[in-house]
């Protein structure tokens, strides 16, 4: 027989299935919903997306000459090998950028929509070219597990009162002190937030929330799991997480409609991932979106990755556009988009015509509070990274090599916080900063 809904189920099963910790609430979410709405504050809203493997730059955001042999950089397989035609500088919203209209046509098309709104960060040091160590260091600028990433970050500054600030569908992620403003949503929270109505045992003209039949299952295993934690006492202390579990449990049950749905089309995750914003569940989304960068030969593969991520982000940046904000005219007004990958590729093809690990590389930032139609730093000869001003993210020899760190502060700076809240003594990048 179905159970009904009781509160220590609910948190409960909440928690063991690790889909959400300690609150850290502030204010009930509905009274920062309510602000948003009458324009008291307005949202901001951030979606990341991880292209996974490794991108090679130089084919879109890292400009060197095609044509030019002599620079040491290769941006194309040869076309004797490749068969298509050599890529060329291109400028479209404002963005300079590297166009082949042959294999990967959709970046045109996304510079000339979007481009105006888009800016480009080059010349990004990574420290490394593990692809595990340059994750974490590329999205929280440390190799320390007590550092959360950007998009982390951002969930506590923007929506820490929300059901679930942060919301991982894909990819990685690093919470750090947050970890209980983030969450992964998958299939098992869709299961265990299928309720079913049935009449109220003391009222049968009122009806009550009971679990589903996987949800239920779901259950018998988390409190089965419970039960063996609790016999060595590792719950000790946690009484006030429990109950701040509680309360977000409570608020996701009722949100379960809106919950984002990772279908892999852009048009459809925009809706999602909307409608999961204006309904008030959380702030901040991660997606592990178009993979399949970690390529080693024959570096045609890279371009097909590349068509598939424009192809993607254009889609996804029109539903943004397409949907009302909370308190703008459209959700893309309330919503920044990061766009990155662990680390880059080698400025030269190797012997089986593909690129290798390099520790230098780029970001995409566009949309709420961008200096758009832009693009910020340089490699030189060797794809490394120049000193830039950090104010104008042009080349200057009094500046400095934007590491890591400083990306990542930028981005803090960039939602609207103070980034030396989350990164101490660490000098930002602004020069992306509207």
């Amino acid at each position: 027989m179905r159970r009904r809904i009781e509160t220590d189920l609910t948190r409960r099963t909440l928690l063991q299935l690790g889909l959400l910790g300690a609150a850290g609430a502030m204010l009930p979410w509905t009274r920062a919903r309510e602000a948003w709405a009458a324009g008291a504050t307005a949202p901001h809203f951030l979606v990341t997306f991880f292209g996974d493997g490794g991108w090679d730059v130089t084919q879109v955001f890292d400009v060197h000459d095609p044509a030019d042999a002599t620079d040491g950089v290769d941006v194309d397989v040869p076309q004797a090998v490749s068969g298509l035609p050599p890529s060329r500088i291109a400028t479209a919203g404002g963005v300079t950028y590297i166009s082949n209209s042959t294999s990967r046509p959709a970046a045109d098309t996304f510079f000339g929509r979007w481009g105006s709104r888009s800016a480009v960060i080059n010349g990004i040091n990574t420290r490394s070219t593990s692809h595990d160590q340059s994750r974490q260091l590329v999205l929280t600028g440390y190799l320390d597990p007590t550092r959360a990433d950007f998009a982390v970050m951002s969930a506590r500054q923007n929506g820490a009162d929300l059901p679930l600030p942060h919301l991982l569908l894909s990819g990685p992620s690093y919470a750090g002190p947050f970890a209980g403003l983030s969450g992964r949503v998958g299939g098992q929270l869709s299961q265990v937030l299928g309720y079913n109505k049935i009449p109220d045992a003391n009222n049968p003209d009122n009806t009550v929330r009971a679990v589903s039949a996987a949800g239920e299952t779901a259950i018998q295993q988390a409190l089965e799991t419970q039960r063996t934690i609790d016999q060595f006492g590792a719950l000790t202390g946690r009484i006030g997480q429990f109950h701040d579990a509680n309360v977000r449990g409570d608020q996701l049950a009722s949100l379960a409609n809106s919950l984002p749905r990772d279908s892999g089309d852009g048009t459809q995750l925009a809706n999602s991932v909307g409608a999961a914003f204006r309904a008030g569940m959380t702030a901040s989304v991660t997606v592990n979106n178009v993979g399949g960068f970690d390529t080693h030969s024959n570096n045609q593969n890279q371009s097909n990755s590349w068509q598939d991520l424009f192809t993607f982000l254009d889609q996804f940046l029109s539903g943004l556009a397409a949907q009302a904000g909370v308190a703008s005219p459209t959700l893309l007004d309330e919503t920044t988009v990061v766009y990155c990958s662990e680390f880059g590729r080698t400025p030269e093809l190797n012997g089986d015509n593909g690129k290798d690990h390099h520790p230098w590389t780029s970001v995409l930032v566009v949309g709420k509070g961008v200096h758009g139609g832009m693009t910020f730093g340089l490699t030189d000869r060797d794809q490394v990274g120049v000193k830039v001003n950090f104010a104008t993210g042009r080349p200057d020899d009094t500046g400095q090599i934007i590491d890591v760190t400083n990306l990542v502060a930028g981005v803090m700076t960039l939602v609207g916080a103070n980034s030396n809240d989350y990164l101490a003594g660490v000098r930002p990048f602004t020069a992306m900063v509207a």
